[in-house]
């Protein structure tokens, strides 16, 4: 019976001891494993602050004297030769041209065609006497140089954009630097159905007969002076359906739904759940996903420490 009893305990001491050899083992490698650390992604930030953008619509066109006109003859009959040259000023009421009326069996003294405004002679349309001339085509166009006007179509989307009185600076396409201050004069209170767009007109007092008839211009419209957020575009990320961007808010980041509208240069105009101060990511954001955690501290600054 005594001997049973020992080998039982035996039995129990060597399962114990067996225990207590794998818990061991088992502790020791859990010791040995290390836990995952959480994955912080290095980035760059700027924080938001609002500003007034100045919102300008550029568009191209031609410089015309304010007036520029076309000079018809009154009647019909023979081109018999010019009286000025082009470049050359004349004043209302002078003599443009003269029209041989070529009745048969009958003679009548040259019929002077007279311009209709004061200003420079920009274009002769008839060179060789004896072209056939009438009332339906013009014999000159004359242009004033002290004003000008530039005229242009926009779309539906711009022209509703566009007001009379808005400021503009009319510019030369060739050279920027060479430019003068206008406004808006003439918006149409229609479209034209045919072509979906209007016609709008610019003008400006020509100081110092700086722009020449017949240049290429570009028109700057300001059409509104918003305050508004502006990043990087870098910073605005794109899905199918959707804009966003990643706010920092203590080291996580939370993706930010925005509307994109105004850009200038590289960077652009963003609106949508945002506020004064707001830290937004700017590089290393493709990589990021909503609640990813982040480090913004430089590289400089890292190596410092």
């Amino acid at each position: 019976m005594k001997k049973e009893t020992l080998i039982k305990t035996g039995i129990w001491a060597l399962i114990i001891l067996v225990a207590l050899f794998l818990l061991q083992i088992a502790l020791s490698v859990a010791k040995s494993i290390k836990k995952p650390t959480a994955v912080v992604f290095n980035v760059n930030s700027i924080k938001i602050a609002s500003q007034v953008v100045p919102h300008i619509m550029t568009v191209q066109g031609l410089v015309e004297g304010d007036p520029q006109v076309k000079v018809y003859p009154q009647i019909s009959g023979k081109f018999a030769r010019n009286n000025v040259v082009e470049g050359q000023m004349v004043g209302r009421d002078s003599i443009i041209a003269y029209i041989d009326r070529d009745v048969i069996g009958a003679t009548y003294e040259l019929a002077p065609v007279k311009a209709p405004v004061a200003g420079m002679v920009t274009k002769l349309y008839y060179l060789d006497k004896g072209e056939s001339a009438s009332p339906q085509q013009p014999v000159a166009e004359i242009a004033n140089e002290d004003s000008i006007k530039v005229v242009f179509n926009l779309g539906q989307a711009d022209l509703l954009k566009i007001k009379k009185g808005q400021k503009v600076k009319i510019s030369y396409i060739s050279d920027p630097a060479i430019s003068m201050d206008g406004e808006v004069v003439s918006v149409p209170p229609v479209v034209d159905s045919d072509i979906m767009a209007g016609t709008v007109v610019v003008k400006a007092v020509n100081k110092g007969k700086t722009m020449k008839i017949g240049m290429s211009v570009n028109v700057n419209i300001l059409y509104d002076q918003p305050e508004v957020f502006m990043v990087p575009e870098k910073a605005v990320l794109l899905s199918d359906e959707t804009a966003y961007v990643y706010v920092n808010h203590g080291g996580k980041v939370q993706m930010v739904t925005v509307n994109i509208d105004y850009r200038v240069n590289d960077k652009i105009e963003i609106k949508g759940a945002l506020n004064e101060g707001d830290e937004i990511i700017t590089e290393g954001n493709f990589k990021l996903y909503d609640g990813a955690m982040v480090d913004t501290t430089p590289p400089e600054a890292k190596k410092a420490k």
